[in-house]
């Protein structure tokens, strides 16, 4: 398995906190092409701020359940989920697609995050099949799977680029529009190294 997590420096709305998983899925799978690798199973962990309960227009409407963090305090209990890919790969659409629609599907959009953390399972080298998957390939419909893997061709190629102008510039020698927005943070890890301020 690959991962990664994140603990926040404030309390993070549920749309900031998209974001920031948007960020950190985008880089997950940048090292996962970087690696040769592909998966077909993500699981996400978001961990909610205390001071969810203390807001007012929050703890009067939330009912779910909670737990006890390690300082003995009441807060949100996390939110887990898993989902699974339709084929093992290492596509930026297909598995920030999932990604985003597992956190919409199981994070609490009223309560404040404070922790995201993603991992990526079944993880194994480009191309790499098993017995079941070659089975599976024999029902499936051959011209649309075809098109599919022209379509994620064209995309391992444009993020082979990515790589190459990242390894060759810096980190920060692409960002997208949203790296900008406030509240992102790719750039400020980008400058870190092993989780620490360079």
């Amino acid at each position: 398995s690959m991962g990664s997590g994140q603990v926040l420096h404030c309390p993070y709305t549920f749309e900031k906190a998209r974001l920031i998983l948007r960020e950190m899925t985008e880089l997950l799978v940048m090292e996962l092409v970087d690696k040769g690798l592909e998966t077909d199973k993500l699981v996400l962990t978001v961990g909610y701020d205390r001071e969810s309960l203390n807001a007012p227009a929050i703890c009067g409407n939330y009912r779910g359940a909670v737990s006890l963090d390690h300082y003995g305090r009441l807060v949100p209990r996390h939110a887990h989920g898993t989902a699974n890919l339709s084929r093992r790969c290492a596509s930026t659409r297909m598995i920030t697609q999932a990604m985003l629609a597992l956190y919409d599907r199981i994070v609490d959009p009223q309560l404040l995050v404070r922790r995201v953390n993603i991992v990526a399972l079944n993880v194994r080298p480009r191309g790499a099949t098993t017995k079941e998957e070659w089975q599976l390939d024999l029902f499936s419909d051959i011209e649309a799977q075809e098109r599919e893997n022209r379509e994620l061709e064209r995309e391992r190629k444009r993020q082979q680029a990515m790589l190459h102008i990242r390894k060759k510039y810096g980190k920060n020698a692409i960002l997208r529009g949203m790296n900008f927005m406030e509240g992102a943070t790719a750039r400020d890890r980008n400058a870190q190294i092993g989780g620490h301020k360079a």
